[in-house]
Order: structure tokens, then C-alpha cells, then sequence
């Protein structure tokens, strides 16, 4: 394993995607499913009629983009909701539901952060422990996590605890700065990068022991075997970008 440390973008909005289960922050919704084929319920917020046709549209390339993935995956989001205000996060996951900001984000980025917001309701409700019996040193916003939630074997790649890195982690370890944030973050990073970039991942998990864990979580464990025929494979080992939602990808690929 390399002991270089790559030089990682600062964000330009460090906090525009948000940890997967801040459930007290989330609103209540109804869980009515209008969709059934994957019990979603789409609305929106802060949408002027001139945006009811944009609106649509938006919804008919997130439900095409989920349909690519396990259903079993897309089944841990009940909500989702486009928010049409400018100065919105980017995305919010967790709890059942996705929030996103419907504009002045592009399609390829906008369906990039719907995917890390997956991957943090598959984190936390598609992955879900045996039995709560024996707490382990993890918690997600003060609830704690139990040592048989198969989770725990992705988070302990890299962390001791939620918020706390092993001492030998280093940058290289991880698919983003943003990952680094917490084990949270460092799994939903993976998820997407795993779905829209899988050949450059793959690349990167054959030199770094940490990462090759984590691809081999994400394939083994979260797909059931399957990989994507997604980007080139043609990657620079030693640096990483600050989150992988912003990285460029042919959205074309990912949807054959």
C-alpha cells in the first residue's frame, strides 16, 4: 500500500451532500406509493407552474436511472423530493427519503448525487443487522449500530469509529476527500463511485489494500456479484477529487 498522500480538491460546498440518517432534520411524509413498482412517492418544493413541464421531465430520468439499479436497492427510498430553490443543498439522503435540487445542476450531476443519496438508504436500510443485541463502537447520529449490521464490515475498512479514522488510514485509502468525512460518507462515496465509475475504482482497488476491500464489499456484498461497465479505468493513483458526484461519466454507459 502506498504511503503517498494525494493532493485533494477543498470543496466549494462542503456541506451540499448530507449524512445519511439526520432523521430529526427530515420532514414527515406520507408513504402512499404512486408508484408500484418501487413504492415511490415523488413531490416538490419551491416549484412555480413554469417548472411543472421541467418537473416531469426530471422525475422520468430519476425513475430511469433507479430502474438500472437493484430493486432491492431502490426499495430502501419511500420519498423523493425536487427542490426548486437555487440556493437548496444539493442532496439530502436518508430515513426513506431523497430530497435533490432540481435546478441549476445538470442532468449527469443531479442523477450522481441521487445515487450517493441511495447509497446512504441502502447503508442504512437495505443493510440492515440480524438482531440488536450487542452495540459496537459506532452510532449514526446517537443511535447506536449493532455488531451484526453487515455495515460495519464496510466502515471498519477505514474507521474505529463513526467519525473516527484508523491512524493507518491514509488519503489514498479512500475514493474522495468527501469520503474521508466519516464512514457514512466514505460508504456512499463508494456506492457511487462503484455504480458510475466501476472501471476506474477497480483500477484504484489494485493499489490500495483498503480500497480493494471496499470494492470487494460493494461487489460481494452490496450487488450480489455484479459490476458496471462504467468508465474508462484511466485514473491518477495518487490524487482523488474532493466528491465523485461532480466527476464526469457517460451517462449512456451506465444506462446499457
Amino acid at each position: 500500500m502506498s504511503n503517498a498522500e494525494p493532493s485533494i480538491p477543498q470543496a466549494n460546498e462542503p456541506t451540499q451532500i448530507h449524512p445519511a440518517t439526520a432523521s430529526a432534520s427530515l420532514p414527515s411524509l406520507p408513504t402512499k406509493a404512486k408508484n408500484p413498482e418501487y413504492s415511490l412517492r415523488f413531490s416538490n418544493r419551491n416549484m412555480g407552474e413554469e417548472k411543472r413541464f421541467l418537473n416531469s421531465i426530471k422525475k422520468n430520468q430519476i425513475e430511469t436511472a433507479l430502474k438500472k439499479l437493484p430493486s432491492e436497492h431502490v426499495q430502501s427510498v419511500k420519498n423523493i423530493i425536487l427542490d426548486y430553490d437555487p440556493l437548496a443543498h444539493r442532496g439530502l439522503g436518508g430515513s426513506e427519503l431523497i430530497i435533490l435540487r432540481a435546478v441549476d445542476m445538470g442532468t449527469e450531476e443531479m442523477l450522481a448525487v441521487l445515487i450517493h443519496e441511495l447509497g446512504h438508504n441502502v447503508d442504512s436500510g437495505y443493510l440492515t443487522p440480524k438482531e440488536e443485541k450487542v452495540k459496537s463502537a459506532f452510532e449514526d447520529w446517537g443511535v447506536p449500530l449493532y455488531e451484526t449490521d453487515s455495515s460495519l464490515d464496510f466502515y471498519s475498512i477505514s474507521w474505529t469509529s463513526d467519525e473516527k479514522r484508523k491512524q493507518t488510514a491514509i488519503n489514498t485509502d479512500f475514493v474522495s476527500g468527501y469520503a474521508m468525512s466519516d464512514c457514512f460518507e466514505d460508504f456512499a462515496e463508494s456506492y457511487a463511485y462503484y455504480v458510475l465509475h466501476n472501471k476506474d475504482f477497480k483500477r484504484l482497488a489494485a493499489s490500495s489494500e483498503a480500497l480493494y476491500a471496499k470494492y470487494h464489499f460493494m461487489k460481494y456484498e452490496v450487488f450480489g456479484g455484479a459490476e458496471f461497465d462504467t468508465a474508462d479505468g484511466i485514473v491518477k493513483e495518487k490524487q482523488r477529487p474532493w466528491d465523485v458526484t461532480v466527476l464526469h461519466y457517460d451517462f449512456s454507459e451506465f444506462l446499457s
